[in-house]
């Protein structure tokens, strides 16, 4: 992967608060810092990039670069990220919901300014942004087969784009307010989270080939949906009362849901283990009740914990990177105005580096291969 950033200008936006907490040197996102300099690091990392929602109505969301080989993480901070370095201080927007990275793109939805950018790998407009105004517009969640990127909007469909050449396929028509959506072996999976209070949210499972739908009936499917060990699985999130969160299996053949009977807010997944937590609003507690990180085999069916409880509060994303299944959860900071930070851990659950991200951190971003 070729990158066109310099070290020269990745210092000049280096992220101030950059740690490594693995003293056996025997991470690749082990780096130390002396006199205002990073050092490289022993072995070769993968790039990747942290998508920041940022505050509602503040214009203030954010993608930040990552070369964790050259030591190097760019600001967090929308006015000196990499979209604004790359569009002439342009500001990215209110409210990024999803980003995808794809065939040397980046696909930025950004929901709040009802909005599509498409970037080159340096946070370059490689088009004008693609926009939509009717109300109640809304894009959201992305997937990709390889060959187009789907993106889901609140108007009722789901946007086709070439992903080679970013230009206009299609639309299909899914649910009410349509969110989280993944590709998996010829299906396309489309949580429509459903009308406002209703919690009459449906899942649209539909068969690319011959554009065939078909709709299961459940409560509140939100942004949740991963392919593991070339399985669907989603999060029902309830209704923050009575009715639990609970993660659930697709069959794309029959169009079915089964309930794993596991309240969860947040899954990320490598290879065969379903990675969970959940952070969610407790009608009995009345507060936000965080639980452990857990991994699931879903081969064996077996559980363990990862993470204590006490290490899962203000949870915001769960992100797992697929080379080598380390484990990237965001951290809302516990006061207004204060960045979130990014804690890596492999998948023993050690911590091995933490470094700052912007408002409400969507999560780290892996290349779709």
């Amino acid at each position: 992967m070729k990158k066109l950033f310099s070290i020269l200008s990745l210092i000049t936006v280096a992220l101030f608060s950059f740690t490594s907490c693995d003293e056996e040197n025997d991470s690749i996102y082990n780096y130390v810092v002396n006199e205002g300099n990073w050092y490289e690091a022993p072995s070769v990392a993968p790039d990747f990039y942290v998508l920041n929602c940022g505050n509602w109505g503040g214009n203030d969301a954010s993608v930040q670069y990552c070369n964790f080989n050259a030591g190097m993480v760019t600001s967090p901070l929308y006015d000196k990220g990499i979209f604004a370095q790359q569009n002439a201080n342009a500001i990215l927007g209110d409210l990024a919901q999803d980003m995808l990275w794809v065939k040397d793109k980046l696909f930025v939805t950004v929901s709040g300014s009802q909005k599509i950018e498409i970037l080159n790998e340096n946070g370059k407009r490689l088009r004008a942004p693609i926009k939509f105004e009717a109300e109640g517009a809304s894009p959201r969640m992305l997937a990709t087969d390889g060959e187009n990127v789907y993106v889901t909007n609140y108007d009722g469909n789901v946007y086709v784009y070439n992903a080679e050449t970013s230009e206009f396929v299609k639309t299909i028509s899914v649910g009410t307010r349509p969110e989280g959506i993944c590709y998996c072996d010829g299906y396309l999976v489309v949580n429509n989270s459903g009308d406002l209070y209703a919690y009459n949210g449906t899942v649209s499972v539909i068969k690319l080939e011959t554009g065939e739908s078909r709709s299961i009936n459940l409560t509140n499917p939100y942004t949740a949906s991963v392919v593991c060990n070339g399985a669907v699985y989603i999060i029902d999130s309830g209704n923050y009362y009575d009715i639990l969160s609970n993660i659930y299996r697709i069959s794309l053949e029959d169009a079915t849901a089964q309930p794993l009977n596991i309240c969860a807010s947040a899954i990320a997944t490598y290879e065969n283990t379903l990675y969970y937590v959940n952070n969610s609003w407790s009608n009995e507690a009345g507060a936000f009740v965080a639980s452990p990180l857990y991994a699931l085999d879903v081969v064996t069916n077996s559980t363990q914990e990862v993470l204590a409880e006490y290490e899962m509060g203000n949870v915001n994303s769960l992100s797992v990177n697929p080379e080598n299944g380390d484990i990237f959860v965001g951290y809302n900071a516990t006061e207004n105005g204060v960045l979130g930070t990014m804690h890596i851990y492999n998948m023993g659950g050690k911590l091995k580096s933490v470094f700052d991200v912007g408002y409400y951190t969507c999560g780290a971003r892996f290349e779709n291969r």
